[in-house]
């Protein structure tokens, strides 16, 4: 912003919201520019933004440029997170449409952006993630509507990697964390995470002051948004990891309100109590294969303190106000059913009375006339010829050796199941293809023993197989 004179009169040149503003004042006297300066810029703040100028000035911009201009006007409204973001995906745009204008990019060329990006192996989650930046800036410079029917988003076909994890494997991985005293801050970190639903943005944001040991509270102060801000319960596991981990740093004298409970940690065995830790990316690595979990991440604590919360049928406000904001969607995202509810969901659907479905004899006398392929004619079943069977099986058992055509007879007898169109063994192993019935009967190879009758198909001898029922009379 500056005063500067043009023949006899003062004239303003600043820039207000990204626009440039060169007016005259309409005096002679500096005072008086002063101060009517002072006004017209309090006018100017207060004026909506021109569309038509905004395009204009960030149109003329290629995608860096105009993304980095963006970025620093909204840096005061976003968190640095954010900004590192936009910066970041910059870098492939600018790869794409090098020296393009923003008004020049159309349509084709962002389809295109989509196929370039997904051959070269980028997830589409990635692909939209990236074109959400310029989709920000292209609002911003009031030049989206030339895309707005015909961008579409890329459709995320991988499977969310989120998870939650039994009770077994916590058990492991808390096993693991215990073994070492040196992993004492991976250990208070998966609590907290896994009993108490904490990003790992909101762990390495807490000091000492956020803890309230009176009512067993914790302040989170530092989120991935504001919506994050609260102030959850600490059951008794959280409690007992944060006291074992205030011990130790009382000791080292790192147990001030303002001191972070996970301080920085720099070469030379350097540590800073008054800034947060950056990462735990080794010690978690080096903790989750003591634990054999090497496909566990850190963030699937969450995941599965939320599981937990909905298995227990807390309401959707009770978890929000646990957890952070949760919207719908993501409530969906983070809650899995674990196999042990699954199992419990089969219970509840058993009936109250057995299913059975009865043998009539009609199914009997079906499967005594389809089963002419396999099987001989019906034999007597008399109550001698039925006892004598069941003896001999009970003393030599079965060989468990089934084709099609006539086995060698290994011992004394053969057994098999009729299911369905098929004959299987007694052992499962082969089966005696042919059959037609609908339930199961005992076959029985007669081996040694002579049969009453036989039936020949082409004056070729089938098998002996005869269908005895072996129920007691």
């Amino acid at each position: 912003m500056s005063l500067w004179k043009r023949g006899r009169q003062y004239w303003i040149d600043a820039v207000v919201r990204g626009q440039r503003y060169r007016e005259p004042l309409h005096t002679t006297d500096w005072r008086e520019a002063k101060d009517r300066e002072k006004h017209r810029l309090s006018e100017l703040a207060l004026r909506p933004a021109d569309p038509a100028k905004r395009g204009r000035s960030y149109g003329a911009l290629d995608v860096t440029a105009a993304i980095d201009a963006y970025a620093k006007e909204r840096r005061a409204q976003v968190s640095p997170r954010m900004v590192a973001y936009w910066t970041e995906n910059a870098r492939p745009l600018a790869d794409f449409f090098g020296p393009t204008k923003l008004r020049k990019i159309t349509p084709e060329q962002i389809a295109e952006y989509q196929n370039a990006r997904i051959d070269a192996g980028r997830a589409p989650k990635t692909v939209n993630g990236e074109l959400s930046v310029l989709r920000q800036v292209l609002r911003h410079a009031r030049l989206w509507y030339r895309f707005q029917e015909d961008y579409r988003a890329l459709r995320n076909t991988k499977p969310p990697v989120g998870q939650a994890l039994t009770d077994n494997d916590q058990k492991k991985l808390f096993r693991a964390a215990r073994s070492k005293p040196e992993w004492i801050f991976a250990y208070v970190a998966s609590a907290l995470a896994f009993y108490c639903g904490l990003r790992a943005c909101e762990i390495k944001g807490l000091q000492w002051k956020h803890v309230d040991w009176k009512n067993e509270r914790i302040q989170i102060r530092r989120s991935k948004t504001p919506a994050g801000w609260r102030d959850p319960s600490l059951n008794e596991a959280c409690a007992r990891a944060l006291r074992e981990l205030w011990s130790r740093a009382k000791v080292v004298g790192f147990a001030e309100p303002e001191h972070y409970l996970f301080p920085w940690h720099g070469r030379n065995k350097k540590i800073d109590p008054l800034r947060p830790m950056t990462a735990w990316r080794t010690a978690w690595r080096a903790l989750r294969k003591a634990a054999g979990l090497e496909h566990v991440r850190f963030h699937d604590g969450r995941h599965t303190a939320l599981t937990r919360l909905a298995e227990k049928g807390q309401p959707d406000w009770v978890i929000q106000a646990q957890m952070g904001h949760v919207s719908p969607t993501m409530m969906k995202t983070y809650s899995h059913i674990r196999r042990k509810a699954l199992d419990e969901a089969a219970a509840a659907l058993e009936p109250s009375f057995k299913l059975k479905f009865p043998r009539h004899k009609a199914v009997k006398r079906a499967m005594k006339e389809n089963c002419d392929l396999v099987m001989s004619q019906s034999m007597s079943q008399s109550g001698d010829l039925k006892k004598e069977i069941r003896e001999n099986l009970k003393e030599v058992g079965s060989s468990g050796w089934i084709r099609t055509s006539n086995p060698p007879v290994n011992r004394l007898t053969q057994v098999c199941y009729l299911v369905g169109s098929c004959a299987f063994s007694s052992d499962g192993i082969r089966a005696v293809t042919g059959c037609s019935g609908i339930n199961c009967s005992l076959i029985v190879h007669l081996g040694e023993f002579e049969p009453k009758c036989q039936t020949e198909v082409g004056a070729r001898p089938l098998r002996r197989w005869w269908r005895v029922d072996l129920r007691e009379s």
